[in-house]
């Protein structure tokens, strides 16, 4: 198993505290909490762990803000205690996208720079042609990511799969994998963000042809942004956040379902500058080491910081390629 470090740019602070991310957040949280209002809505709870499978009584308590969350004690990833039916998940990730269409999309040439990178070096590594990949509902909430794979991926052809509501097993995902039969699969922003991320998973390698390679992504419970901040952390955003995968959950739960692990990475950007900030602006903030760690950085610090939680698998983004 690979674990390689790719070496993004860090980004502006803007990009983590700006008025667009902001209210981002605000409208996601009046999504959940017109959710938990509404008593015709149908809820699952989550008997044991959705990575590696122990059981929820012997997982403390992470966070009670508005619903329940909780970090498993067996491999560090975090989970809401119960979860919507996917249906309305996707409903309600529909209502987001069209409230904010007319706004303006900003640059994120980086991400969609790093993306494919991703899978041209692993291409290059596998010593395999993956000219034919399947996007797994991104281009839905980035409608710039279509047109940087025109410019970009060179040799390469791409189907985008939109966001559409499906059911609790992916049926219509499987239908649309099949048909695609394409030798690689991108699905960079789902896991996170549906009710049983087992069944997603399921759903790609039972339709999917053998050999398949798949290039999956989460934030990721192992990040030093989730070990200081905790729920404080402005990545923890419910309904977003349903499942933080952990290295070791995420792992676990890939070999249950019969996936080949061939590379794992934290590439994430973003930690050192959330850091950062949080502990210039946060007077009571008294962690040992980091406190005085972040208030005495520059950029050239923080970018060394971000390169070593790379290399150690602490970033705040964690990468898998699997096969099927």
């Amino acid at each position: 198993m690979q674990t390689p470090v790719f070496l993004d740019h860090l980004p502006d602070i803007d990009a983590v505290v700006g008025q667009k991310p902001a209210k981002y957040r605000l409208r996601r949280n009046q999504a959940l909490g017109a959710l938990l209002l509404d008593q015709s809505g149908q809820w699952s709870p989550r008997k044991t762990c959705p990575a590696c499978g122990q059981g929820s009584d012997k997982n403390p308590i992470f966070s009670q803000a508005m619903m329940e969350f909780r970090r498993c004690s067996g491999c560090h990833s975090i989970y809401a205690a119960q979860t919507p039916d996917q249906p309305t998940l996707d409903r309600l990730r529909l209502n987001q996208i069209v409230a904010t269409a007319s706004e303006p999309q900003g640059d994120r040439e980086f991400e969609f720079t790093s993306l494919l990178n991703w899978i041209s070096l692993t291409e290059a590594r596998l010593e395999r042609k993956l000219d034919q990949v399947l996007d797994v509902r991104f281009s839905s909430q980035a409608p710039a990511w279509q047109d940087a794979t025109e410019r970009l991926s060179h040799n390469r052809t791409w189907e985008f799969l939109q966001l559409e509501p499906d059911s609790g097993d992916f049926a219509d995902l499987r239908a649309a994998v099949a048909q695609a039969a394409p030798k690689a699969i991108l699905m960079p922003a789902e896991l996170d963000r549906v009710a049983d991320p087992e069944a997603l998973l399921l759903a790609l390698k039972e339709a999917a042809a053998p050999g398949t390679v798949i290039f999956a992504a989460s934030s990721c419970a192992d990040g030093l942004e989730y070990e200081l901040l905790g729920a404080e952390s402005p990545s923890f955003v419910p309904l977003d956040r349903l499942t933080i995968f952990s290295v070791k959950g995420f792992e676990a739960l890939s070999i249950r379902l019969g996936l080949e692990v061939v590379q794992v990475s934290t590439p994430g950007r973003l930690d050192a500058v959330i850091l950062d900030r949080y502990f210039k602006s946060a007077e009571t903030s008294t962690i040992p080491f980091w406190s005085s760690f972040f208030r005495e950085a520059d950029k050239n610090r923080l970018r060394d910081l971000q390169i070593l939680l790379q290399r150690s698998l602490r970033s705040g983004v964690l990468r898998f390629v699997l096969e099927t």
